[in-house]
This record gives structure tokens, sequence and C-alpha cells, in this order.
């Protein structure tokens, strides 16, 4: 790939998919943004933007939401498992991309794609092993490890880790799978859910505000436990209101008392991304930089 080539990303979120046109250096120079609907549109949708207006792709990283199967060896690769977004388990992504856009591709997560925007050009990138965390229609992690994500079975699914419930709370986990578990407790429905509006509608000091900011506070402080991450990086529409990522991080604090990493409690230990809402679509972009300066395989 040349330095004038042209590479292609799409984030592919439960809520919107942007499309983009930019370089090697994850400069966007065209972009697009949809809502995401049924399969086939959005499918419809990118096959007119990438070959359309001129700008011929040299290849093409898609972050997409998941369950998804991210290891090319594997049988269903590029397929979506079972997932809370309708119409979309079981569909083969990364086929119906691969009939209608003439390039070669790579596949991440959408979450995986943001952490490798912020690794190479944001928030992570001074970090040997960083977390990124992303909080909207469903809440979505990935690890990044020496300027790689970090391989796995399937990928990554932080969203869908277990937490315990405050006394207080009995409302309904929005999650078709698990009871307990973060995304079905504080992701974008399911505060949506709960108390009839976005969590922006909130002051900081409200009890509504407080019980997301708990949840985050455990989710993120089984990740500090685990993984000793030297950050956390928190993204996504419902990171968007106004003091949360204070309000997080002092709940880690808490929670973790005076055990775990003594740096999790210093200031910009968890921090917004540096890219903000661009950096799913640049870290697709990327995404395919980083295979092709490695090996041809899809990273994972």
């Amino acid at each position: 790939m040349h330095d004038a080539a042209y590479i292609g990303g799409i984030e592919l979120g439960g809520t919107k998919t942007v499309f983009a046109i930019g370089d090697r250096t994850g400069t966007i120079v065209r972009r697009h943004t949809v809502a995401t609907r049924e399969p086939a549109s959005v499918i419809a949708d990118a096959c007119a933007f990438f070959n359309t207006g001129g700008l011929h792709i040299e290849a093409l990283g898609v972050g997409a939401f998941g369950p998804v199967v991210v290891d090319r060896n594997a049988a269903d690769f590029g397929h979506l498992l079972d997932t809370n977004k309708p119409g979309w388990s079981g569909f083969n992504l990364m086929g119906a991309l691969a009939q209608g856009i003439a390039a070669p591709a790579q596949l991440v997560t959408d979450v995986g794609a943001a952490a490798i925007a912020e690794q190479h050009l944001g928030a992570l990138r001074d970090v040997d092993i960083g977390v990124y965390l992303t909080i909207g229609t469903g809440i979505g992690g990935a690890i990044v490890c020496n300027g790689q994500l970090l391989p796995a079975l399937l990928h990554p699914e932080m969203g869908h880790i277990a937490l315990h419930r405050l006394a207080h709370d009995r409302a309904p986990s929005t999650c078709a799978f698990h009871d307990t578990c973060a995304e079905g407790l504080v992701a974008g429905p399911a505060i949506m859910a709960r108390f009839g509006a976005s969590l922006d509608h909130f002051p900081p000091d409200s009890a509504e505000f407080a019980l997301v900011a708990d949840y985050l506070g455990q989710l993120c402080s089984n990740l500090v436990l685990t993984l000793s991450p030297q950050r956390i990086v928190i993204g996504g529409g419902v990171a968007h209101a106004p003091g949360l990522t204070h309000a997080v991080h002092q709940a880690i604090v808490r929670q973790l008392g005076v055990y775990g990493p003594r740096a999790s409690a210093q200031p910009g230990y968890l921090c917004p991304p540096a890219l903000a809402q661009d950096a799913g679509v640049i870290g697709a972009m990327l995404c395919t930089v980083s295979a092709a300066a490695s090996h041809p395989a899809v990273i994972a």
C-alpha cells in the first residue's frame, strides 16, 4: 500500500453505523453515518458509499458489535452470533461485504477498533496494557497489550460480567441472556427502561446517577483486579453524561479500598477517549494497517 492509498473503515454499532475513507495515519477524508437497521439495508448503504464518489480503497477495516466471530480460521468467520440486536443473529457480515466491496477486509469488534485508535493516537498510546470500555446501546470492552488487541477464544465480553445488585434494585435486566450483567443493568436501553430517561437528564448528585456509577464502578473494579491495566478509557453515549467518569472513578476507589494497584486511584486513571466519537471508525481503518504490517491474517 503506497502513501497516497486510501483505506476504508466501517464502525457497525448497535444504534448507528459509520463509514469512512481516509489514509494510513487515520485522517478521514470522507464519511457518512446511517442508522443501524436490518442487515440488508446497512450492507446496501456500505456498498453505495465505498463504490461511489471516486475514492478507491485498497483495504477495508470493519469494527462490528458482537458477539462476532473474529477468527479467520473459523468456519463461521465474520458471522454474528446470538445478539440482542434484532435481525442480526447469525448474519454473515464479512461474506455480505465481500460480495459488494472489492477490497481485502480485516475484522475486529467495534470496541476493539476504538481501542486500536486510542492506542495509536489517543489516551492509551503511552501504556503497555490498557482497557477500552464503551457504554452505549450495549457494553463492550477490549484489551490492548503492547500495541495489539489481546487475542481470545472469541473476544472479551466485559459487558456481560455479573454484578452485585444494590439491595433496593428490583429493575429487570434488559439483557436477553443474563439477569445481573452490566449491560442488562446500566447500558443505554437499561437506563431508559428503569428511569424513563437517559442518564444525562439526571444531576450527578441524584440517586439515579449514583446507581449507574456504582454498577460501572463494580465492572471497572473487576477489570482492575483481573488485568491490572495501566489505564481504563470509558466511552460511548452513556459515558457522555457530565460527571459520570469522575463518579465511576470514585466508585472504583471506594470499592477497591486499599486493595489493588495504587495507580488506579490517581487522577486520569479512568478517562474519556481522546478521539471522542471518531475512535471507532479511525480504529477500523487503522486495523488494516496493523494487520498488513504484521501478517495477512485478521487481528482479533
